[in-house]
């Protein structure tokens, strides 16, 4: 494990009730002893499955103005999370971000979660999932998306699917279960393994970014592919147990933190 305090900017929803979004991705990260930096990409008062969110997007030009005020701090970054974009500008200053960082330390790893749909649709405009396909994969390391993102992208991707970044595939079914699945490609041999547990009847919004924010945080701290999805799909699946035990609207994130750290990693499967 590295002895250094690694840095990450996530670039994100930023929401002030709910659990989701960078909310819950920075504290993830926090937790893990991890540097966070967040440029919040919204400003709700909750998540709209809750009704009238209050707020909405960040003007495009003034996200531009807090990301020069913070790279004027000179930071350096050792991994970056990209997730909602609330606008398609959104998509353009974040792959100028990305592009910054990674001249100024070409070890940077980056981390796409392409949030656009789920369950058959899109829940962002078909341009601004089109730029998030095209100027943001690119781009990552790796991209976490769930099943139908995946599938979404491999379809409206002008690229072949064998040359798509590495991916952490979240809410992936494994026969009455479901978790996380990781597939990579490695001079032309595909490495594929996943991390599977009970399904719940209902859970909180959140998961999926706080399983993002968990594996690269794990990976940024020395971990294999292998290592993090075991310990990180534990971490989210013993949180999502408790908000499914406690009926929680929101994940119990403060309440269940020690799960951030100390969770037995799950059994990983090829």
């Amino acid at each position: 494990m590295t002895t250094s305090i690694p840095k990450t900017l996530v670039i994100s929803s930023t929401v002030a009730s709910s659990r989701v979004g960078a909310s819950a991705a920075s504290f993830c990260l926090q937790r893990l002893g991890i540097e966070t930096v967040v440029l919040p990409t919204t400003l709700m008062g909750r998540h709209p499955g809750w009704g009238p969110p209050g707020g909405g997007a960040v003007d495009a030009a003034r996200l531009r103005d807090i990301w020069e005020g913070v790279k004027a701090q000179d930071l350096q970054f050792d991994g970056v999370l990209t997730g909602y974009m609330g606008d398609t500008d959104h998509v353009d200053l974040c792959a100028e971000i990305i592009e910054h960082i990674r001249q100024q330390n070409p070890n940077v790893t980056i981390a796409v979660d392409p949030v656009m749909g789920d369950h058959g649709r899109l829940y962002i405009p078909e341009a601004r999932a089109a730029a998030i396909i095209d100027r943001l994969v690119p781009l990552a390391d790796f991209i976490t998306p769930n099943l139908w993102e995946l599938d979404y992208i491999k379809s409206h991707s002008t690229r072949h699917s064998g040359d798509l970044p590495a991916r952490l595939i979240t809410s992936y079914p494994d026969v009455d279960d479901i978790g996380a699945r990781w597939e990579s490609r490695d001079d032309g041999e595909v490495t594929a393994f996943q991390v599977s547990h009970p399904k719940f009847t209902s859970v909180p919004h959140g998961g999926g970014d706080s399983l993002a924010a968990l594996f690269l945080g794990r990976r940024l701290l020395g971990q294999t592919s292998r290592q993090a999805l075991a310990a990180s799909v534990s971490s989210v699946y013993e949180i999502m147990r408790a908000a499914d035990a406690l009926d929680a609207g929101e994940l119990p994130l403060i309440r269940m933190q020690a799960f951030i750290t100390d969770a037995l990693p799950l059994h990983v499967t090829s």
